[in-house]
């Protein structure tokens, strides 16, 4: 969080050198463009000059994976196998049509492509597809930024660390005990994640000034491995945590 405005001048200089270390170090540990593969090329154009809908177009060696959006919608991407094709706005022969609306395309890793929310409200939802078959491996929801805190190729297997976020439609704030058990009857959380203390809300909401009946999102540290078939193993999973819905 940043300090009040008068707090940050009244620091140091050597407090300074140290937060600005700090805040580096944080974002080289993040999810970084160079985690993904480089495209070969993004093109974009708009279809009509009084028209506000984009055609992106994403071309790696072996294929291009064409997006159309408008302000903060977007439909359905694609994948063009012919990654020579022209970046149009029609469809072409062979194309797969992803499950995407609403997301766009954050990048390739492999075979894997991962794509999430454009207008997200608390977590953000997101997807790992097969960038073979356009088969959705994955989908889950993060509250993170970017989603995903890391993401490593390991032996044709991606490894994924995130902090993952679940919209509850309940307020953990007003009753905790009810609210989780509602999470698990829904299949929103492992049925075997310990219960969280009854205050788990109590900093978050004080600190958003939110009502004690506001959802909340439930927040906890994940680490996968999705392997090609889309097999998916939980390697670990952290304390929950709260905060208010926004």
């Amino acid at each position: 969080m940043i300090a009040p405005l008068a707090a940050r001048f009244a620091m140091p200089l050597a407090a300074v050198a140290a937060a600005i270390a700090l805040a580096l170090t944080a974002t080289a540990s993040a999810q970084t463009p160079d985690q993904f593969d480089k495209p070969v090329a993004v093109r974009s154009l708009t279809p009509k000059p009084d028209d506000s809908t984009e055609i992106r177009c994403t071309y790696f060696a072996d294929l291009m994976v064409r997006e159309t959006q408008e302000g903060p919608e977007s439909e359905n991407a694609a994948i063009v196998r012919d990654a020579r094709a022209p970046c149009a706005a029609t469809a072409g022969p062979g194309e797969t049509i992803l499950d995407t609306n609403g997301m766009t395309l954050d990048g390739r890793r492999g075979s894997y492509l991962l794509f999430s929310d454009l207008n997200p409200h608390g977590a953000t939802g997101f997807v790992i597809i097969d960038a073979a078959s356009g088969r959705i491996l994955f989908r889950d929801s993060a509250l993170s930024h970017p989603v995903l805190q890391n993401l490593a190729l390991e032996n044709g297997s991606l490894r994924l660390r995130y902090r993952r976020g679940v919209n509850a439609p309940c307020s953990l704030m007003e009753n905790a005990k009810a609210c989780w058990a509602e999470l698990i009857k829904g299949g929103q959380i492992p049925a075997d994640m310990q219960a969280p203390a009854s205050g788990i809300c109590n900093d978050a909401y004080a600190r958003e000034k939110a009502p004690r009946d506001n959802p909340s999102i439930v927040l906890y540290a994940t680490e996968v491995v999705i392997e090609p078939g889309g097999t998916t193993t939980v390697l670990s999973r952290g304390a929950a945590a709260c905060e208010s819905m926004p």
